[in-house]
């Protein structure tokens, strides 16, 4: 969430998402950037926890947070970003 400059900062769960359905209104590319992030994350999450659960398996926190900024840096890259060099500077993406 600090790649996209969004004020996790200890918010609890519930002050997050009323926050982030209050200012990520939209489809700019900012905002589907932050929109993604917190979906991927979600989904990461949620599947390493089952993996834990079911399956016995875990990944350590960083390989679980490199796989999320891997996915949506892959998910950007299909954007045209070419307007927005600040997300293509954030995520490391190519921005043509």
């Amino acid at each position: 969430m600090n790649i996209c400059g969004s004020p996790w900062n200890g918010l609890c769960w519930n002050a997050f998402i009323d926050w982030a359905s209050t200012y990520w209104r939209g489809n700019s590319p900012a905002i589907v950037a932050n929109k993604l992030c917190l979906g991927v994350a979600v989904y990461h999450i949620w599947r390493e926890q089952n993996c834990r659960i079911f399956e016995g398996t875990q990944k350590t926190s960083l390989v679980v947070a490199r796989s999320i900024i891997d996915t949506i840096r892959c998910q950007l890259s299909s954007f045209n970003l070419k307007n927005h060099p600040i997300i293509s500077l954030n995520w490391n993406v190519n921005s043509s």
